[in-house]
């Protein structure tokens, strides 16, 4: 097993945190393959705003298991620890919109690390990131999630990792973590649902959010994928679970023949952004 350089040595702990220890640490998500995921976040406050992040992985199984890592590039460092901290997706409620884009395909040549974890042993990375995110690195963004929070609030977060060991690839989900946001407790506001009908022209559509989830007229919804085309939906009436909107194009392909459809998904257009 290689040894991570010492940059990236002070950016992830491999120490097992006091939290990890305590008899008040949740437990873990559920079992699969003899493995458990827990996932531990602390809020930092002041001028270094962020969070304090434990993610472990427990053998809960009678026999050793081997652990591999999946880099995708030889540029890529670090050992197994090193690669599951990058691999883990956050997940969250409300939902925050995926990041989409282009990825290079990977072209690894070296050999990936590996780490035998034994029965009845915890695997443990810890990390402190900053602002509104819970990671401070992925490895292929367009399947490792890391969603930069929008609005304070309290979000119900989990992590998801893939674990890869010789014989399959297990999913692992942790547990639930309760994350408050910009020091907030409150419901945060949803920004990111999908489209449940579009009328035939294409001038209309409902999107299934509603002022339940703090939806307001005039409020306006992105829809679409850069490879398809993008419209906006704005927010002309507002039920408790759903609302109505207009819709016109902000960038397609095939302009004037193209129009979005139900099951899309949309996300708020947030002034500043």
């Amino acid at each position: 097993m290689k040894h991570l350089p010492l940059a990236f040595g002070l950016f992830v702990s491999f120490v097992i945190a006091p939290a990890a220890r305590s008899a008040d640490a949740p437990q873990p998500g559920p079992e699969e393959g003899g493995l458990c995921l827990r996932l531990i976040v602390k809020p930092v406050e002041g001028e270094a705003a962020g969070f304090d992040v434990q993610l472990d992985l427990l053998n809960v199984s009678k026999k050793a298991i081997t652990l591999r890592a999946a880099w995708r590039d030889d540029r890529e460092l670090g050992d197994v620890r090193a690669y599951l901290e990058a691999a883990a997706s956050i997940e969250s409620y409300p939902a925050v919109a995926p990041w989409i884009g282009g990825v290079m395909v990977p072209h690894r040549k070296l050999p990936q690390p590996e780490h035998v974890l034994e029965a009845g042993k915890t695997l443990s990375m810890s990390w402190r990131s900053k602002g509104r995110r819970l990671k401070n690195r992925v490895t292929d963004p367009s399947v490792v999630q890391n969603p930069d929070f929008p609005f304070a609030g309290l979000y119900s977060v989990h992590a998801i990792v893939e674990v890869i060991t010789p014989d399959r690839t297990v999913r692992l989900r942790s547990n639930e973590q309760l994350v408050p946001v910009g020091g907030s407790r409150a419901m945060p506001r949803s920004t990111y649902g999908r489209i449940q009908w579009v009328k035939p022209d294409g001038k209309e559509a409902i999107l299934a959010l509603g002022s339940r989830h703090q939806v307001s007229v005039g409020d306006e919804f992105a829809i679409g994928h850069p490879k398809s085309g993008h419209w906006k939906l704005t927010i002309t009436r507002v039920n408790p679970d759903d609302a109505r909107g207009n819709i016109e194009p902000l960038w397609s392909l095939n302009p004037g023949t193209d129009i979005p459809r139900a099951h899309m998904t949309a996300k708020l257009m947030i002034k500043d952004e």
